[in-house]
This record gives structure tokens, sequence and C-alpha cells, in this order.
């Protein structure tokens, strides 16, 4: 064989191997975050950050109806793994606030809860 043609065959296959790796389904499952945040006595902001990365915010605690319901939730599509979180309240003049971060497990297909007690407030960091 020509040595032409075997570099030929061998960069056919590598790209046709690349294609296929591809093409493997990522396992995915989606977490959920939901605040109680409505027992608070005043408006502020919340950032969700998950391995790092800002994902999204919760609003304000003002109007919620009924008084007694989740102020907020929060859904996100991950790949299954364990993943680290990080909730940041901002007061309403957007000065940072407490945190909290822990972890969760994303399941293929499942979804996993955050639940953050403002009840637990003043134990946050």
């Amino acid at each position: 064989m020509k040595p032409e043609k075997f570099i030929g065959i061998m960069l056919i296959t590598l790209l046709l191997s690349c294609e296929m790796e591809e093409q493997v389904d990522q396992k995915i499952g989606e977490v959920t975050f939901e605040t109680n945040q409505q027992i608070m006595n005043s408006s502020f902001d919340i950032d969700v950050y998950i391995d790092g990365k800002k994902v999204g915010s919760l609003g304000n605690s003002e109007n919620i109806n009924p008084p007694d319901s989740f102020a907020n939730k929060f859904e996100k599509q991950l790949l299954a793994g364990v993943h680290n979180y990080e909730v940041k309240v901002y007061s309403y003049n957007g000065e940072p606030g407490k945190s909290i971060k822990g972890r969760f497990i994303i399941k293929e297909n499942k979804k996993s809860e955050v639940f953050v007690d403002f009840k637990e407030y003043n134990n946050w960091q």
C-alpha cells in the first residue's frame, strides 16, 4: 500500500472516531432552587451560582400572593454529577449581604431540590 493511501485511510478513521465521540448522549438532570424569602421584612435580590458561574436570579419578596406561599423558584438543567452552589443575597440598594454555600447531586433524568430557608438567615455567612 502506498504511504499516501495509508495516511488518507488513517485520517478518515480519525475523523470518524472523533465524530462518533461527539454523539454520545450526555446524562442530564435538573435542579430546583426554592426560597421562603417572603418571611423577611425587606426587599432584596438573590443570585444563584452553580460551580462558580451565575446561572440566574430570584426576584424580591414584595407583592407575593398568597403571603404564605414560596416566593420564588428557579430551575436549571445540568450534567449528572456533584455540583457546588452559592446563593448570594443583595439588599434593596444592591449592596452585598449574606450568602449560603452547599452541594447537590444531579442524577440522570431526576430532579434535585435546594431549599433556601430564610428562617436560618442569621446563621449564614
